[in-house]
């Protein structure tokens, strides 16, 4: 019980000034917490209204759809191919099925080969690689990956 009276004691030796500096301190700060839990709460409300106002848009676009009386569309009539352009589709599906090399795929090689050899550059042959070898390749490169044991 002694200790009660030297602590009384002690308050009144209190440097006023320091006391003062620390309790504005404290109010600076939960000022400053205050002004930015309002900021916060009210940004979110704006942004549940916004949100809502969006969903309501988009019920009431998917409400008109639903209203809407969707008129089948016929596709227009297809004219009978004569039998040269039949000829011709059959061969170019036919070439194509042969050979794997198409027109737009030698001319992005030589673009390629321009771009980076430059403009004295000829491809000599393009040759398909054979399906084995290129699934080699990738065997390989899976194998290499899995841990070993």
């Amino acid at each position: 019980m002694n200790m009660i009276p030297a602590i009384f004691a002690d308050i009144g030796n209190l440097n006023m000034e320091a006391v003062t500096y620390q309790v504005t301190g404290m109010l600076v700060v939960f000022c400053c917490l205050g002004f930015l839990s309002l900021i916060l709460s009210v940004s979110g409300r704006v942004a549940v209204h916004l949100e809502g106002k969006r969903k309501a848009a988009q019920a009431a676009a998917a409400q008109a759809l639903r209203g809407a009386v969707a008129q089948p569309v016929a596709p227009p009539a297809a004219a009978e191919p004569s039998p040269a352009q039949v000829a011709a589709l059959a061969a170019g599906i036919y070439d194509a099925a042969a050979s794997s090399i198409t027109p737009q795929l030698i001319a992005v090689l030589a673009a390629a080969v321009r771009e980076e050899v430059g403009h004295d550059a000829r491809i000599l042959a393009i040759n398909p690689v054979q399906g084995s070898y290129a699934q080699s390749g990738r065997s390989s490169i899976m194998n290499s990956h899995t841990p070993h044991r």
